[in-house]
């Protein structure tokens, strides 16, 4: 499982940036320039898709918020 970090926030997504910023890949479309991503602690919320470029993959240690 590979986890990320996003570090641009719109078309959209700025609804997010309050949220607990580690979110688990989920699908890797077009070529691998866009990802879907769940939130680590909401896995509810779901960004169906976002620029590879505006994330940062992460280690996947301590994922969950404390």
């Amino acid at each position: 499982m590979k986890y990320f970090k996003i570090n641009v926030f719109d078309d959209g997504n700025d609804v997010y940036k309050n949220l607990y910023n580690v979110w688990m890949m989920t699908d890797i479309k077009y070529n691998g320039s866009k990802l879907a991503l769940k939130n680590v602690n909401n896995p509810d919320i779901v960004i169906h898709t976002i620029s590879t470029w505006k994330t940062t993959e992460i280690d996947c240690e301590n994922t969950q918020e404390g």
